[in-house]
Formats: C-alpha cells, sequence, structure tokens
C-alpha cells in the first residue's frame, strides 16, 4: 500500500509539473515538467518514487511512435549521414577522454570513476563495468544522471532560442488510429521489449518496440499513428523516471564533485554545439539533426526530440545507437590502456 502511495503522489506530481510546463510555455512540456518538478521535490527533501515500470511504459510508448517513422524514404536518407555516424563515434570517445581527465584533475577521484563516470554511454552498463574495476558507483550514478537531465533541459532552450525551433506548435500528422490495433500494437512491442531484456540486450525497453514496429512499418504491415495523449503520457513517464533517479542522499556530502560534475557536462554540451556548428559549415546537412545526433544523450530522449521536430528519427536513432554500442563494448579497453599508459 506504501509503495501504491508512493507512486500515485509521484505521478500526481509529475502530472501537475507537466501542466505548468504546458501554461508556461516550456520546450518539451510533459517531458520537462515531469522532470523539472520531481527534481524540485526531490532537492528539498521529499524525493518522489518511481517504479521502474513507469519508465519502462514510458519507453515502448515512445519506441512504438519512434517505429511508426522507419519508412523505406528515410531508412534510405541514413545512408547519406553514414561519415558523420562515424565522426560523432570519435567525438564521444575524444569527449569522454577529456571529461574524465578533468574529473582525475580537479575532482580528486581515482582514474576508474572519473573514465567510467565520464564515458557517454548507457548508464547501467557504465555502473556495471564501473563495479569490476572497484569505482565508486555513487558517483558515476551521480554524473551519468546530471548529464542526461543537464541535456534534456538545456539542448531545448538552446535550439529554441538559436535555432527558431517552436517545440508548441509542431504536429505531427496522424495516419489512422483505432483503440483495438494500438492495444495489439502495445502489447506486441511489450513482448518484444521482454524478450531482448531477457537476453540482456542494450536499452532493450526502448530498442525492443523500435526495431520491431519500424521494421513493420518499413515493409508496409503497418500504417497506423498514435493518438497525441497516449505519446504525451510516455513523455511523462521519462521525465518523472529521470527526476526520480538523481542520488539526493549523495547531494550533502559531494557538493563539489556535483558542481564540478555539472560545469564539466556544460563545458560537453557547448564543445557539441560548437562541434556541430563547425561541421555545418563545410558541409550541406541539417544543422538540428546533427545537434540531435552528436549530443551526449540517450537514445529515447534525442529521438523524441526529433519526433516532436518532425526530423527522420531512424537518423538520430542511428547516430545514437551506434555510439552507444561502441562505447558499452570498448570503453573498458581504452580504460585498461589509458590506465597502463599513465598510471
Amino acid at each position: 500500500m506504501k509503495t501504491i502511495t508512493s507512486n500515485a503522489k509521484g505521478l500526481a506530481t509529475a502530472l501537475l509539473g507537466a501542466i505548468i510546463a504546458k501554461y508556461l510555455h516550456i520546450p518539451l512540456p510533459w517531458l520537462l515538467g515531469p522532470l523539472l518538478a520531481v527534481l524540485l521535490l526531490g532537492s528539498v527533501g521529499h524525493p518522489l518514487v518511481c517504479h521502474p515500470c513507469w519508465r519502462k511504459t514510458g519507453q515502448v510508448i515512445i519506441g512504438m511512435a519512434l517505429g511508426l517513422y522507419f519508412t523505406p524514404a528515410l531508412m534510405q536518407a541514413i545512408t547519406f549521414y553514414w561519415g558523420f555516424i562515424l565522426l560523432g563515434i570519435v567525438w564521444s570517445l575524444l569527449l569522454g577522454t577529456l571529461l574524465a581527465t578533468l574529473q582525475y584533475r580537479l575532482n580528486r577521484v581515482g582514474w576508474a570513476t572519473a573514465w567510467f563516470s565520464s564515458a557517454i554511454g548507457s548508464a547501467s552498463e557504465m555502473v556495471n563495468i564501473a563495479e569490476c574495476y572497484h569505482a565508486q558507483v555513487d558517483k558515476v550514478v551521480a554524473a551519468h544522471s546530471l548529464r542526461i537531465v543537464i541535456l534534456v533541459v538545456l539542448l531545448p532552450i538552446f535550439m529554441s532560442l538559436y535555432l527558431e525551433v517552436d517545440w508548441h506548435t509542431t504536429v505531427m500528422t496522424v495516419q489512422y488510429f483505432d483503440v483495438g490495433s494500438t492495444i495489439l500494437i502495445f502489447l506486441l512491442a511489450l513482448g518484444i521489449a521482454k524478450l531482448f531484456e531477457h537476453f540482456n540486450v542494450l536499452n532493450a525497453w526502448i530498442l525492443g518496440p523500435i526495431l520491431i514496429i519500424g521494421l513493420l512499418s518499413y515493409i508496409g504491415m503497418l500504417q497506423h499513428s498514435l493518438p497525441n495523449w497516449l505519446i504525451a503520457f510516455g513523455q511523462l513517464c521519462i521525465g518523472w523516471s529521470l527526476g526520480s533517479k538523481f542520488p539526493f542522499g549523495f547531494l550533502k556530502d559531494s557538493k563539489r564533485f556535483l558542481l564540478l560534475t555539472i560545469l564539466f557536462n556544460l563545458l560537453a554540451l557547448m564543445l557539441s554545439i560548437i562541434f556541430v556548428f563547425g561541421l555545418i559549415q563545410w558541409a550541406s546537412v541539417d544543422e538540428k539533426v546533427l545537434l540531435l545526433g552528436l549530443s551526449p544523450g540517450g537514445i529515447a530522449e534525442m529521438s523524441l526530440m526529433a519526433k516532436v521536430l518532425g526530423l527522420s528519427v531512424p537518423i538520430i536513432v542511428a547516430f545514437q545507437l551506434s555510439r552507444l554500442i561502441f562505447v558499452i563494448l570498448t570503453t573498458k579497453y581504452f580504460y585498461q590502456i589509458t590506465h597502463k599508459m599513465f598510471f
């Protein structure tokens, strides 16, 4: 009963935050509103619970919505960006190395903690690997939580101010909507996500639905669209979960670490923006696509922004997924190499 009550409070707070954010015209109100509301309450000593099923539900819904964009025309567009995707992988390695050096020098943490808290990959996977090398796991968790929160909050604001992006008037075309079909598609996506999780596939709850719905959409078996309220609910679940994952108990004893980590992540975002604007000087590409593709964020968050903007979702998924797989598969080897070279 206590768990139900705590989750009910969290859901109510997330919904209220979304409504206020929409009223205040904050970018991505159904994602940022819940995130900021839960963060605010947690920071003043009232952390809100979010059961993992809420984030999983949100990821399945968003995965379904993103999968519907996998049409043959958009998939062909990925071939134009393959060079930039490879460049994004190299950029993530350089950026992670820079952040690790700053963490080691200025935050005075061990190299293992510095490296795995700075690697731009899945937080859960980085924590698992960090434990094997006796890193300070609480600091790794805090650093990755801050990175995602900072990016999700500040990138939409930057794009609104400097790229004239309007996150509120963008309307996605609804091709077809049926309650029964939507339930069946959701159950299919849910089943694939569970299967992916069983086999320990990376980001199973977002990638499973994207791949199965994307495949059906690509071969023309699925002509469907999701209602706006369902997509808004999926964003709400993800925002609520992101806000609740921040380790507030860690806040009191590690103010210096958190402050410097915030500054390091702001630097990473600024450098990524400069890198993108440098690239578009000699390449005729959409700066919004490159910005979402090369930003050190997560698949769900960056792809969701692409969907709202009406950009090519498969391209953003290709950018983020390629980088994620590369980092997860190689980060421990780069750690071993750097540790042997310098320590």
